[in-house]
């Protein structure tokens, strides 16, 4: 229970520093918190700098990522199987990377829409201006819910 506390509290402590060396370009503020943590606590202050490593570690492998997505990438795959094949060896191409834009979002699948529905339905239900309860009927479970 002390590891999941502790890390926990060092991770938002990584995070709130980060955020605040963003906001107001003070590239010794993780330096700062280091040491104050540091004088009462070596453990936070280790688990403290160890989780703004990792962030920062992250953050620059997720820009790599995105920059290379932009480029179709070919990558041979003898492990990949086709979807109702078994794995087999082959000497055939697997193309990483669309090539399109990634920031036009790809288009929305059938849960998604379901899972849109379902919350604009929600959104409907709690900001109905319906005040009158013997008006509207009940929602039951033999019925729909909508109208």
């Amino acid at each position: 229970m002390a590891d999941s506390y502790l890390e926990r509290v060092a991770g938002e402590l990584a995070d709130l520093a980060i955020a605040d060396q963003a906001a107001t370009g003070d590239e010794h503020i993780v330096e700062n918190i280091g040491e104050i943590l540091g004088s009462s606590s070596q453990t936070l202050q280790e688990a403290f700098l160890t989780a703004v490593r990792v962030r920062r570690a992250e953050a620059r492998a997720r820009k790599v990522l995105s920059e290379r997505a932009v480029k179709p990438v070919r990558v041979k795959s003898r492990l990949l199987p086709d979807e109702n094949q078994p794995a087999q060896q082959t000497d055939e191409a697997i193309t990483l990377g669309s090539g399109d834009d990634p920031r036009q979002p790809a288009p929305p699948s059938a849960e998604d829409e379901a899972f849109a529905d379902v919350l604009n339905t929600l959104d409907e239900f709690l900001h109905s201006d319906e005040t009158d309860d013997a008006a509207s009927p009940s929602v039951a479970p033999g019925r729909p819910s909508r109208k």
